[in-house]
């Protein structure tokens, strides 16, 4: 096991949830490609022992040919005694948490609306936000 935080996960709230199935999708011959694009939003408490984080993937936002509109919005509420130790792990740690209860979200609303379920593989979530803000400077 690794090394104790002193952080605990407090909770977790499903805050936003917006899904439309396209009804004129074409399936490409060569597959379809799943296009992600992920935010994240953490909210310190006033003494710093406290984080909210939101996680959000939108799905397909800037695809034409798309089979469905999906955006999932997770917050997760983490409380420690170290203002130092709550900081650092807002950084990687809250939303590697937080995205396997995202995952989950989209391959049961998927399943749900009656088409093929998009099961999201696991992937280096830290790199692709590294990646993002990279790309932005």
């Amino acid at each position: 096991m690794g090394a104790d935080t002193g952080i605990n996960f407090v909770g977790l709230a499903l805050t936003e949830l917006h899904f439309k199935v396209n009804r004129n999708f074409k399936k490409p011959k060569d597959g379809i490609r799943v296009e992600i694009d992920v935010k994240t939003r953490k909210r310190f408490s006033p003494d710093r022992k406290t984080l909210d984080f939101t996680l959000s993937f939108i799905l397909f936002q800037r695809t034409r040919n798309k089979p469905f509109d999906m955006k999932v919005s997770v917050e997760g509420t983490f409380k420690g005694d170290d203002p130092i130790e709550i900081k650092k792990f807002s950084k990687i740690n809250a939303q590697a948490h937080l995205f396997p209860f995202v995952r989950e979200i989209i391959g049961t609303t998927t399943m749900r609306a009656n088409i093929p379920p998009l099961l999201l593989p696991p992937f280096n979530l830290a790199a692709m936000l590294s990646e993002k803000k990279s790309a932005a400077e």
